[in-house]
């Protein structure tokens, strides 16, 4: 009778995990990339093949590929891609007026006046994954 309860048990533990489990945002995925691989210097000009990710603070989050301009090591002007490949600008209405500056290839995060949370990401300035020792094979002598 206690392993039908102890079974039991474990069966609703484990209903309960995976209900409450949420997998983790582009946003979250990304932002991993950059904070392990770190980023070269986003240098001025126009940067296709960014993502723009949009999040809420319920931690619901969007991403978008997107084109950014960069003048003096800042974003000026950010346009979205369509499925067709054309793309229109975008202009949000941000509650602070500072500049939007990168660190290690991803924007600031600026909140709306919607209360969105935005980031930019220039995914082609990630670094490539750093090269791993090989390993001696176990020593096969007959001894």
């Amino acid at each position: 009778m206690k392993k039908i309860y102890f079974t039991l048990l474990l069966m609703v533990a484990g209903t309960f995990v995976g209900v409450f489990a949420q997998e983790e945002s582009c946003y979250t995925q990304y932002r991993k990339v950059f904070e392990k691989r770190g980023a070269f210097p986003v240098e001025d000009g126009a940067h296709d093949n960014i993502i723009l990710t949009v999040r809420d603070f319920d931690g619901n989050a969007e991403c978008y590929v997107a084109r950014a301009v960069v003048k003096n090591g800042v974003i000026v002007e950010v346009d979205l891609y369509y499925e067709d490949g054309t793309f229109d600008k975008v202009e949000y209405e941000f509650k602070d007026k500072v500049s939007w500056s990168i660190f290690n290839g991803m924007s600031k995060t600026r909140v709306t006046e919607k209360d969105e949370k935005i980031n930019i990401m220039f995914v082609d300035k990630v670094k490539p994954k750093k090269k791993k020792l090989m390993k001696a094979p176990k020593p096969n002598f007959d001894l």
